[in-house]
């Protein structure tokens, strides 16, 4: 099973396609949720700034962590 892990803390690849973010990423993203929200930008900059900061994040995770997320930060 080939498993690539980026630099210790990035995405973990495992077979080709599954990406798992480390807690490292999971904190960057809280981040970048909360910044963007003080800032006023809407969900779509918010998702692209997501997508742009954590290399690999696909569309459908950055929106289910900004729901889930975005909430905790109101």
């Amino acid at each position: 099973m080939p498993v690539e892990i980026k630099g210790g803390e990035g995405l973990v690849n495992i077979m080709g396609g599954t990406v798992i973010e480390t807690e490292s990423d999971k904190i960057k993203i809280k981040l970048i949720i909360e910044l963007g929200q003080e800032d006023g930008l809407d969900d779509e900059a918010i998702i692209r700034r997501l997508q742009q900061k954590i290399i690999g994040l696909p569309l459908n995770k950055a929106e289910t962590y900004l729901a889930e997320y975005g909430r905790q930060l109101v």
